[in-house]
């Protein structure tokens, strides 16, 4: 389509291929008086100042982009009805430019100042029935990376249908396709005629044209949006009726067929037994907002609609796959195939999916419904029994928990070479990074129980899915956690059945809650829903945040609410929701009315009241307990923050707390819940105990808080350590430490619980707790001077677990003790037990003698591999990388790029980091981030980490991408050890050239490092030197030889 022009208040202004032009010719002449000279200057004087008048306000105008007609040729309406992929050669007349690769081109852009409140209501001072266009940016800082990153939501039309054709070509890098949108105007939110807004992004918009209910061509303008990222139409006016309430959106387009690993994208496996034949395949990635990259349309959680999909490939290709099951192949012309797909239920743009490939059906359920059909690499098909063995057990448990049936025919699971993800939960069609779905089962590649059970949580989160976003989908991304937090949550419900022995309730607070706690202790931690205005907010929610601390509070809601009351509530929200959206507020409802129907909420609370305390400000509390008397405790609630406690902060939490006292432990009751109200920060309650029992809050630690205790009560709970249970011992290791990290307590506690937890080598919840807490003062302290004091005393109290826990598995080992091993001998390793280094190296040399016979015991691969590396030189580093490019493993590679970065040669290390960037090292994309992170960890690689990413930043961004925070997850990495004042000013200086690059994505992980450093800082200022002083004393009191 030509744009031809713009009109403005006060004249027009002519343009030609979209560039602007004033003829204005000055009067021609001889010289007769001074008059006409005069006349003359005044004259051109007055068309010059009129001229650049009317281009200041143009420039402000949107370019409207329309056809002669109004609308584009109407042979485009036979090519998408028939569904035909067909491409329209640009010949620079009518066709937009397409959009270019850093979102900006040298053209004007419309814009629209877009509606972003989750209540689908315009923000600001504009009315429901408002429209505005504004090229302004708005006026803030940074206003030119704002508009980039702000998202452009459609108001007052609904998607119903598409039809998608789409063609992929692999040589070209582009999709062809046309999509044809059946939409619906939206009364309930205006009564006008609005613009129509469809998502796009590095898309280019070849025809398009608009058709009424009665199959009529509409008269329309159309143009693009702020910076190429939306594509608008404007019905022009004429007399309304019926046939505007539904109309037909037909356009034929381009797109890119990206490398990033997002939207629609291409890559490319060895073939088996080559080294250098590739097989190509092209994947989806289109959530969150992906599914823009690949069409124009609606990408937006609550604009939900059915599917047609079909998809033109190679003939050659032997997989073609989409959400729902092939009803048609056709033959489009010699060499290419169409696929047409059965239209897919009402759902999501974000959860269309298709994979075109060369990989291979390796299992298939058979009697079972759905239909489960594994595909992978075909040399690795025999690493998929365990998931489908895990799948036909977790998906019956999943309808009965949930009083639905899985409404797909079929279940696709695949096994992607190269993907950003651990997996994405397509309806239909789940798409897997090999690491998190490939389980190997043979002698010398069976996988550590760690590896397992990371791939059994992922499988069942995404199976969890299938009803927690997928059939029932948060309206908008604020309310990720609502998907996310519930699939975290339910996976372990799932193990908890599927894998009984494995007691993943256990390994639930480590992989979780911890996890939780740890993201959400700093000021800038944000809400579990909070206002999402820019695509950088939606990327960055996918975050512990919304994960470990929705699954957290949600494990809070089932103990406070009860497990029958919970369970009804959340089967009734996903029946009275299915196929819809829903919001928090529309949950809170649901359970209240449960709550208090089996008699587990009182009756003046209810679960809005309590839960939007969690979800709609961040944070946690810390919980004091102080004996006041023989039968009373003063119970105080404060937000726990670092890097030290804030006396100013008001925020306040309705909290469920739980007590058990010397007394009352053996009792068979439940135990009562009281309520903390969010209107009192300090309370007094009753308690059955008597002078000299000891006390403990938040029994089972489902409630998401820290406990402190005076002093007194402190020492009465380390006097009984061996009496507590195991979850409460483990919860007085976390507490104490991260307590006196925070200057709640001094550091005595945690040393005294350090000696303590020592002399119990099978305490796993208590060692789980204490590892993390370790690895916390050897990351402030591997580069101090009392290091070595430090490794003294970790050697001391390892040695006994050590001993006794060896390197070998043993038959009656069960899961958790097979994990605890590692555990154990990792730190062993780390802190310098001579034993087992000599024993690592001894097995990893063993190795290196047969490459093909690897003896290394699976659960201990991740130690030997980065110990051997460590204490070794080049011959172990090259023989370890060579293993990573001939191993078929996704594992096995996922090991040994992290032992990699685990070498003390610096040469080594910034070899090992330029071969991030080199796809000819055979390191994939999606695992550039997981080699960063082993060399800035590494206390040797961290300065090196961290030049490498100062000198490289534009290359390393422009090379991944921004759809999985590669970037970000460097930044977080490279600052975690970095504690002093000039670490500080090295990465101000980096943060000033992130922003002169223009890399405003990372704006939020830069922020992040930065209140990292400051609190690592705090710490060494602070407890350093307290610490150093009872380290010393600690040597001195235990006779330790350093």
């Amino acid at each position: 389509m030509l744009c031809q022009k713009l009109e403005a208040a006060g004249g027009q202004l002519k343009t030609k291929n979209g560039q602007k032009y004033v003829i204005n010719n000055a009067p021609r002449g001889k010289y007769i008086s001074s008059f006409c000279w005069y006349f003359t200057i005044f004259l051109v004087t007055a068309l010059l100042l009129l001229a650049i008048v009317l281009i200041v306000l143009l420039f402000n105008q949107p370019r409207l982009c329309t056809s002669e007609n109004g609308h584009t040729n109407g042979n485009s309406s036979s090519l998408v009805a028939t569904g035909s992929i067909f491409t329209v050669s640009s010949n620079g007349k009518g066709t937009p430019e397409p959009a270019v690769a850093n979102g900006h081109s040298n053209r004007n852009r419309c814009s629209h100042d877009p509606r972003l409140n989750t209540n689908r209501q315009p923000t600001g001072s504009a009315r429901n029935d408002d429209y505005i266009d504004d090229d302004s940016g708005g006026g803030r800082e940074g206003a030119q990376d704002d508009e980039q990153d702000i998202i452009t939501r459609s108001f007052g039309w609904n998607p119903v249908h598409y039809k998608l054709v789409i063609e992929p070509n692999f040589d070209r890098s582009i999709n062809n396709g046309t999509v044809t949108i059946n939409i619906q105007r939206d009364l309930s939110y205006s009564q006008k005629l609005l613009p129509i807004i469809l998502d796009i992004n590095q898309i280019e918009i070849l025809t398009s044209q608009v058709l009424d209910s009665d199959g009529q061509d509409i008269a329309y303008d159309a143009y693009y949006g702020r910076n190429n990222l939306s594509y608008h139409f404007r019905i022009k006016e004429r007399d309304e009726g019926e046939n505007l309430l539904n109309l037909t959106l037909l356009l034929e387009f381009e797109s890119r067929l990206s490398d990033t690993l997002q939207g629609f994208y291409k890559g490319f496996f060895l073939e088996e037994g080559s080294t250098e034949d590739k097989s190509w395949f092209a994947s989806t990635q289109f959530s969150p907002i992906d599914a823009r990259r690949a069409f124009p349309c609606f990408d937006s959680p609550d604009m939900k609609a059915t599917f047609e999909i079909s998809l033109v490939h190679p003939a050659a290709k032997q997989s073609v796959l989409s959400n729902t099951e092939v009803i048609r192949t056709s033959v489009v012309r010699p060499g290419f195939l169409r696929e047409d797909f059965e239209t897919t239920p009402r759902m999501s743009t974000y959860l269309v999916a298709f994979v075109i490939s060369d990989l291979q059906l390796v299992q298939r359920s058979e009697g079972f419904t759905p239909q489960i059909n594994i595909w992978s690499r075909p040399e690795v098909g025999r690493m998929t029994s365990y998931v489908q063995r895990l799948t036909i057990r977790i998906l019956p448990y999943l309808e009965r928990y949930f009083d639905l049936k899985f409404n797909m025919k079929k279940i696709d699971m695949v096994a992607v070479p190269d993907f950003g993800f651990s997996a994405m939960e397509n309806w239909g069609l789940i798409t897997f990074r090999e690491s998190a779905f490939l389980v190997p089962e043979d002698n010398n590649k069976s996988s550590s129980a760690k590896h397992t059970e990371r791939v059994a949580l992922v499988v069942a989160h995404e199976l969890a899915h299938q009803w927690f976003g997928n059939l029932v989908t948060p309206r908008w991304w604020n309310d990720l956690w609502l998907k996310e937090g519930f699939a975290t949550y339910m996976s372990y419900e799932c193990l908890n059945f599927a894998e009984k022995k494995w007691r993943v309730f256990e390994t639930f607070i480590q992989n979780e809650l911890q996890k939780a706690f740890e993201k959400d202790s700093d000021k800038s931690s944000h809400p579990i829903s909070f206002p999402v205005d820019h695509a950088s907010d939606i990327r960055r929610i996918f975050d512990p945040i919304s994960y470990s601390k929705g699954a957290s509070i949600i494990r809070m809601m089932n103990s406070f609410l009860g497990g029958d009351a919970f369970k009804a509530g959340i089967t009734r929200y996903l029946e009275k929701y299915q196929y819809d959206n829903a919001e928090q507020e529309d949950l809170w409802e649901i359970l209240t009315a449960y709550g208090h129907e089996y008699g587990t909420l009182p009756e003046s609370l209810d679960v809005k009241e309590i839960m939007d305390t969690w979800t709609l400000q961040p944070g946690y509390p810390v919980i004091t307990a102080e004996r006041v008397g023989e039968r009373t405790i003063r119970i105080t609630q404060e937000r726990y923050m670092l890097p030290t406690k804030d006396a100013a902060d008001e925020t306040r939490w309705y909290v469920p707390i739980t007590v058990v006292t010397e007394s009352t432990k053996e009792s068979k009751e439940p135990v009562e819940v009281r309520w903390l109200s969010f209107e009192n920060r300090t309370i007094e309650m009753e308690i059955e105990a008597d002078r000299d029992d000891y006390v403990y809050l938040n029994v089972d630690r489902t409630g998401y808080y820290r406990v402190n205790y005076d002093y007194a009560s402190w020492k009465k709970l380390t006097n009984n350590f061996p009496n507590l249970p195991p979850v409460t011992r483990s919860q007085l290791v976390d507490d104490a430490f991260n307590l006196a990290r925070a200057e709640f307590i001094q550091y005595d506690i945690p040393l005294t619980l350090i000696i303590l937890v020592s002399q119990y080598p099978q305490d796993i919840p208590a060692w789980s707790s204490l590892t993390r807490g370790l690895n916390y003062l050897n990351d402030m302290m591997s580069r101090e001077p009392v290091y070595e004091a430090f490794l003294a005393v970790m050697r001391s109290i390892l040695r006994k677990s050590f001993e006794q826990l060896g390197f070998e598995d043993r038959p009656e080992d069960d899961h958790l003790q097979m994990m605890h091993r590692e555990r154990i001998v990792g730190l062993a390793c780390k802190f310098g037990i001579d034993k087992c280094s000599v024993r690592a190296q001894t097995l990893y040399r063993r190795w290196m003698t047969d490459f093909r016979d690897n003896q290394i015991p699976p659960n201990l691969k991740q130690v030997i591999y980065c110990t051997s590396l460590r204490d070794g030189g080049v011959p172990e580093w090259n023989f370890a990388y060579k293993r990573y490019k001939e191993t078929d493993s996704a594992s096995e590679k996922e090991l040994i790029l992290s032992a990699l970065g685990c070498t003390v040669k610096p040469w080594l290390l910034s070899k090992y980091l330029n071969m991030t960037l080199d796809p000819s090292s055979g390191i994939l994309k999606q695992d550039g981030a997981r080699a960063f992170q082993s060399v800035a960890k590494n206390y040797v690689g961290n300065d090196i980490a961290f030049n490498f990413l100062y000198e490289n930043i534009d290359r390393i961004s422009k090379y991944f991408g921004d759809g999985f925070s590669t970037l970000s997850k460097m930044i977080d990495s490279v600052t975690s050890l970095m504690n002093q004042k000039h670490h500080k000013e090295q990465f101000d200086r980096f943060a000033r050239k992130a922003h002169k690059h223009g890399l405003g994505t990372i704006e939020k992980a830069i922020h992040l490092a930065e209140e990292q450093i400051l609190n690592n800082i705090h710490w060494r200022s602070r407890s350093y030197y307290k610490l150093e002083e009872f380290l010393n004393q600690l040597i001195r009191d235990l006779h330790m030889n350093m």
